[in-house]
């Protein structure tokens, strides 16, 4: 569960503060993970549930970061009420 938490908040600090494809780099975290213990000590049913979701609370990270970052770039453009 912790592990999960990392991710999201990886994903989120990176989709916020990394410019363009560099905010998408969490996503390959739990990816690499996964690979490895996979190929370390097999791949079986929990290994593949625990990369997928892995991967999906990262990208869901990366994304409310970006939303956050568009949110304010938008209330600090000049003009903006």
């Amino acid at each position: 569960m912790v592990g999960f938490i990392v991710f999201f908040l990886a994903g989120f600090v990176f989709g916020y503060a990394a410019p363009g494809v560099w905010g998408l780099f969490p996503v390959l975290i739990p990816f690499a993970m996964g690979l490895y213990t996979g190929l370390s000590d097999g791949f079986d049913g929990h290994v593949v549930l625990f990369l997928i979701i892995g991967i999906i609370v990262s990208l869901v990270g990366t994304l409310i970061g970006r939303a956050l970052q568009y949110r304010f770039e938008q209330d600090e453009a000049p003009g903006s009420p």
